[in-house]
């Protein structure tokens, strides 16, 4: 056993002494171009680490070597493409530069030749454009002349071209003559009635708005005198004398007269536009029919008895005895009016207009005298009234119608 333990004992120290004789060492050097290295030896011979210090300075020198070399490498790999650049630049700068130059120094001046030519362009342009506007404002005003002729055109196209058709109705109060009428009768108030339907014409000058108008009318002149007080001796049925007090007596004469009526008219109905007007014309007219109705109070005084008698129909007294209107006979049925008118037209619509105004009518010829069919009574004997009638009259009017523009 303690053999064994010494030889165990042996081997540990054997051991030890050799590794520590293997153990690795450094040295730290420098290589001639200066660069530091490491050597790493192990302890043993000076040959040993010679030949490690060499191998290593070899390994060392080497990888450098080969690092600058391809450093080398690189650099002329990039001198390489920069002489090929330098090159292709001095092949372009020797062969095309000047060309180049020399078409750009053709395409500018054919560039400043054009922006010569589209300036030359813009000023005619502008000549051009000058022009047109002047032509325009001509054109304008030429156009505006159109216009205003067009419209003074149109509006006397309207109005000489433009016929009307009307009808129109009056009333107004009759005025007679009293020195026409025989004492004791004195004129009241009658109302004269008018109705006609009439063609006008369009303007007849382009100027001046006139035309003519014809139509055809009908006419009621009533004529009314009155009598206020007028004694008579008359003879009763029995033969007894008593004086006759004719009382409010009243006379109305009717004539209804067919009337043509033809008159200038300064002022022709415009489409839809106000304006005045002014007719002056003659009415030639007919009478058709005419009548005289009485109206009075009638009392007698007998003297020989002292006593007045009245509303006895049976001795022909009456308080108010109204009497219809009798047939009268014209001695002359025909007449001619002259007549003034002025009024203005309404706009209605388009085409249709109201007239309002006044209008004056006074006989040219004298009104015919007439023939009665009837008196009062048998005995009777008033002086003349307005059967024996030639005086003269004037009836004023007011006028109101409608005019339609026939285009």
């Amino acid at each position: 056993m303690k053999k064994i333990i010494l030889i165990i004992a042996t081997f540990l120290l054997v051991s030890t002494a050799w590794a520590q004789s293997q153990q690795l060492l450094s040295v730290k050097g420098k290589t001639r171009d200066g660069k530091s290295i490491n050597v790493q030896y192990y302890k043993g011979t000076a040959q040993d680490l010679i030949e490690s210090v060499k191998y290593q300075v070899v390994d060392e020198l080497q990888a450098d070597n080969k690092r600058k070399q391809n450093t080398i490498n690189d650099l002329q790999s990039q001198l390489k493409q920069a002489n090929r650049r330098i090159s292709e630049l001095e092949k372009m700068s020797n062969s095309g530069d000047d060309q180049q130059i020399d078409d750009l120094n053709n395409q500018l001046d054919e560039k400043e030749s054009k922006i010569g030519q589209l300036n030359e362009q813009i000023d005619s342009l502008a000549e051009q454009l000058q022009i047109m506007r002047a032509e325009n404002e001509r054109l304008k005003k030429q156009i505006n002349s159109m216009n205003k002729d067009n419209l003074r055109t149109s509006q006397q196209e309207s109005r000489s071209g433009s016929p009307v058709i009307g009808v129109e109705g009056s009333l107004g109060s009759i005025f007679l003559s009293n020195n026409s009428l025989n004492d004791p009768w004195k004129k009241t108030l009658s109302w004269n009635k008018q109705a006609a339907i009439y063609f006008g014409t369009g303007s007849l000058a382009e100027d001046f708005p006139i035309s003519i108008e014809a139509g055809v009318g009908f006419r009621s002149l009533p004529m009314s005198a009155m009598l206020a007080y007028y004694e008579n001796v008359e003879m009763d049925a029995d033969r007894c004398q008593y004086i006759a007090k004719y009382e409010d007596v009243t006379e109305k004469l009717t004539m209804n007269c067919l009337e043509v009526p033809i008159r200038l008219c300064i002022g022709v109905p415009d489409k839809g536009e106000f304006g005045m007007y002014t007719k002056l014309g003659v009415t030639p007219s007919y009478i058709l029919s005419s009548s005289l109705a009485d109206a009075y109070t009638k009392r007698g005084y007998y003297e020989s008895w002292n006593v007045t008698f009245e509303d006895i129909e049976e001795l022909g007294f009456f308080n108010n005895k109204q009497d219809d209107a009798s047939p009268v006979t014209a001695g002359r049925r025909f007449n001619l009016w002259g007549n003034a008118a002025f009024g203005a037209y309404l706009p209605l619509g388009s085409s249709l207009l109201f007239n309002v105004g006044a209008k004056l009518d006074y006989p040219i010829l004298k009104t015919g005298t007439f023939e009665k069919t009837n008196t009062f009574s048998t005995n009777v004997d008033l002086p003349d009234g307005l059967t024996k009638y030639e005086g003269r009259m004037l009836i004023s009017s007011l006028q109101a119608g409608f005019v339609y523009t026939l285009r």
